[in-house]
């Protein structure tokens, strides 16, 4: 009798962490956000001064040269979302971003460094 009881006890166990994982799942994002729905903070401006404004500019004009990275989890930060703008030339305006669409931080640097999630 002990012993169903002990196994019914980690079967009950079991199905919650289900339900659990479950919920978390429909909690999350669905859809990743666009440029326009991402929205600046307060870091990049500060750390980057007017290279960010400029940056968040062009991205938002950036018309068919706007390039989306989904960027795995470093042991830093969570997963990113990385937009850039593939200008033609070696430097390109870009911004990270949480998969909710708050700006971790926007400004110029290498393209390759976009492309690679650097």
């Amino acid at each position: 009798m002990e012993a169903e009881r002990s196994h019914s006890g980690g079967l009950g166990i079991v199905l919650l962490l289900i339900i659990l994982g479950l919920a978390i799942l429909l909690a999350m994002p669905t859809q990743l956000p666009t440029i326009e729905q991402v929205l600046p903070r307060s870091h990049a401006v500060e750390r980057h001064g007017a290279d960010a404004i400029v940056a968040r500019e062009s991205l938002l004009n950036c018309g068919s040269g706007l390039r989306v990275r989904l960027c795995p989890p470093s042991s830093i930060h969570g997963m990113s979302i990385c937009f850039w703008c593939e200008t033609g030339s070696g430097i390109c305006p870009g911004t990270y971003s949480t998969i909710g669409g708050k700006e971790k931080t926007t400004f110029l640097r290498p393209c390759s460094d976009w492309r690679e999630c650097r």
